[in-house]
C-alpha cells in the first residue's frame, strides 16, 4: 500500500547536517524513482525529534546507474559486498573518510521484489518503505500505527511464514545482531 508523506525543507536539511550524510543526498534520494530508504533513516524521517543515532543508511535500488549518480554528485563510491549465497547483490558506499555514513543498498529488479524485500523483515517497524515522496507498507497494518510504533520505539516481532528468498543465507544472524542494537538504542521488541 502506498501512501503521500509530507517532509519539509528544513527539517531534511537538520536531519542531514545532524546525521553528517553528503549535502544534498538526502533531499535528492527523496524523488528519486526506482531509490527506496527504509530502515533507521526512514525512521527518522517519521520521527525526526528522535536522538536515536543512526547508523548506516539503507536503501534498494533498482538500477545500478543509482550508484554511479550516487558517486558522482555526492562522493559515495560502491563496493560489492561477497554474501553467503543469495541472489540479491549487495553493495557498500562510502563517501570520503572518517566519520561519514555506510550506504548499505540492495540491487533488486522490480517495484515488486522490492516491496517483497521490504514486507518480509521480521519487525513491524521495519515493514515500510519511501520511494519518490510515497511511503509504502504492508498493508496487513495501519501506517498511522507504524509511525507511532516508530515514535514510540516499539518493535513487534511479525508471526507467520516470510519469503527469505532475497536475503542472504545468513538473514538471522543479521535479524538477531539487528535486534539487539535496537534494544540498546532504547526500543522494546515485543514477540
Amino acid at each position: 500500500m502506498a501512501s503521500g508523506l509530507v517532509t519539509t525543507g528544513p527539517d531534511l536539511a537538520s536531519l542531514a547536517a545532524a546525521e553528517r550524510l553528503p549535502q544534498g543526498l538526502l533531499h535528492w534520494m527523496l524523488g528519486v524513482h526506482g531509490l527506496y530508504i527504509y530502515g533507521g533513516l526512514l525512521k527518522r524521517i517519521i520521527d525526526p525529534a528522535s536522538t536515536v543515532p543512526l547508523g548506516d543508511v539503507d536503501v534498494i535500488a533498482l538500477d545500478a546507474k543509482v550508484m554511479e549518480v550516487m558517486t558522482e554528485r555526492f562522493g559515495i563510491v560502491f563496493r560489492r559486498v561477497n554474501t553467503t549465497i543469495t541472489r540479491t547483490p549487495y553493495f557498500i558506499g562510502k563517501a570520503g573518510h572518517g566519520d561519514a555514513k555506510i550506504v548499505h543498498l540492495a540491487l533488486l529488479r522490480s517495484h515488486e521484489q522490492a516491496l517483497r524485500y521490504v514486507m518480509n523483515n521480521q519487525l513491524d517497524i521495519d515493514r515500510l518503505a519511501l520511494s519518490n515522496h510515497h511511503i509504502f507498507y504492508d498493508p496487513n497494518f495501519d501506517l498511522g500505527a507504524l509511525c507511532d510504533a516508530i515514535r514510540a520505539k516499539r518493535a513487534t516481532r511479525v508471526q507467520g511464514t516470510r519469503d527469505m528468498t532475497l536475503f542472504a543465507k545468513n538473514r538471522p544472524q543479521i535479524e538477531h545482531h539487528y535486534e539487539v542494537r535496537l534494544r540498546r538504542k532504547g526500543y522494546t521488541v515485543i514477540d
